[in-house]
């Protein structure tokens, strides 16, 4: 910080609004129509919140920016550029669009179909982009730096801006948790799954339409929402903290609910200790989604209370990207697993192999006192056979029945629709 002589503080004082200026040249520690100051030098905390408190009750709130403004460049304050959040935005993007592309291929490649649950993890990533566009356009504008450095222009746009990108991020949530529950309605068929899974697909529908609508429409006019800073615009709107207590409890308790569905049925799969290892680095990264959910609201509840929301929003922006982009690439781990596993076999990373088990089961008459057998005739054999061939493609729809499950005379096809847990989608 620099300091001011007498003659460049009053010329920056000329600039400033009416009101401020009466603030400053009336402080108690310079007296009343003294120009005698130094605009740059430190003052007793009790002179700065009187001029604050002057300020408050006389001058609007762009005028007291550009007061803030004026007064701090002059004295050489360069304001703070928040940008931790760029790379971290633009390296899970990209990782989560690789995830995808990765998914569909495996989904091309092994069944040559595009289910529901693909169209809408796409829908998700797009949604991805949509955000992460909104916050570049805005970081042109002035996005992540203080709040006393923007023009009321900037801050109208920035704040448009943030109010596109949450509803744009609600719905790619939204769009993320159908992809997900529609996997688990593809892969689970036990009997008593289907109708939960079904029921938290509408409640997801539901829940989350109802959340958009409440953060959609929490100001009337709508408008009012980038346009109340400025203290001289007319409308209403809900409490900024009540509204994110509603909507960020809810929403983490769909996101919750949807991670700890499939946790039956998968206690249910006869899986080798390293594929229930992958199932739980999987379900680890699911859990990931969750933690930072609960970091995006712990941040946006300290911006709601903080009065240089610009640079301390970068930081919501952060949590949320991470918290769409991890849970695309945690929704397509399975189909890039099952790609990896095809590819490696048809490029002989995994060797072909034939096991056949042969098991025999006579049943024969006990031999009677004389030594002759009572059913001499009477053997049957049971033969099971193993094999697995390197060609085989996998898909994440294909299920195996455990060899204890069979029976003799059963159907395998029946039994499989009996048993109704995938496993190579989780192997």
């Amino acid at each position: 910080m620099v300091s001011l002589t007498t003659e460049q503080s009053l010329a920056v004082l000329a600039t400033l609004p009416k009101c401020a200026m009466d603030c400053m040249m009336g402080a108690p520690s310079t007296g009343q129509g003294s120009t005698d100051v130094d605009l740059c030098a430190p003052q007793p905390l009790e002179t700065t919140n009187w001029v604050m408190g002057c300020m408050k009750s006389n001058c609007s709130t762009p005028e007291a920016l550009f007061t803030q403004n004026a007064t701090l460049r002059a004295c050489g304050v360069e304001p703070r550029m928040e940008r931790q959040w760029l790379p971290v935005m633009t390296t899970f993007m990209i990782l989560a669009f690789i995830s995808v592309v990765l998914r569909v291929a495996n989904r091309l490649y092994t069944t040559k179909t595009y289910w529901w649950d693909d169209i809408f993890l796409s829908l998700s990533m797009a949604g991805s982009f949509a955000y992460a566009s909104i916050h570049y356009e805005a970081m042109g504008h002035g996005f992540g730096r203080e709040f006393w450095s923007l023009s009321p222009e900037e801050i109208n746009y920035i704040i448009a801006g943030v109010y596109a990108s949450m509803l744009v991020f609600h719905a790619a949530r939204m769009l993320l948790r159908h992809s997900q529950i529609l996997f688990f309605l593809r892969i689970f068929v036990v009997g008593n799954s289907k109708p939960m899974i079904k029921g938290t697909m509408i409640a997801n529908a539901v829940l989350s339409t109802a959340i958009g609508l409440i953060m959609a429409l929490q100001c009337m006019p709508v408008s009012f929402f980038w346009m109340r800073w400025d203290s001289t615009q007319e409308g209403k709107c809900l409490n900024n903290l009540q509204t994110l207590w509603i909507t960020s409890v809810f929403t983490m308790l769909l996101d919750a609910w949807t991670l700890i569905l499939p946790l039956p049925y998968v206690a249910k799969l006869q899986l080798s200790v390293r594929k229930r290892i992958g199932i739980s680095v999987m379900l680890a990264t699911g859990l990931s989604i969750l933690i930072f959910s609960i970091l995006k609201f712990w941040s946006g509840a300290i911006t709601v209370e903080e009065p240089n929301p610009m640079y301390t929003f970068a930081q919501v922006s952060m949590w949320a990207s991470l918290e769409i982009n991890v849970g695309i690439i945690c929704a397509c781990l399975p189909g890039i697993r099952l790609l990896f596993s095809n590819l490696f076999r048809q490029t002989g990373w995994f060797m072909t192999s034939s096991i056949r088990r042969t098991e025999h089961i006579s049943l024969s008459g006990s031999p009677d006192r004389s030594g002759k057998k009572s059913c001499p005739e009477s053997q049957i054999r049971i033969t099971t056979t193993i094999q697995t061939k390197a060609t085989h493609a996998l898909t994440d729809s294909e299920s195996h029945l455990p060899l204890h499950a069979a029976s003799l005379g059963a159907a395998i096809h029946p039994a499989r629709q009996e048993l109704g847990v995938v496993a190579n989608a989780w192997a």
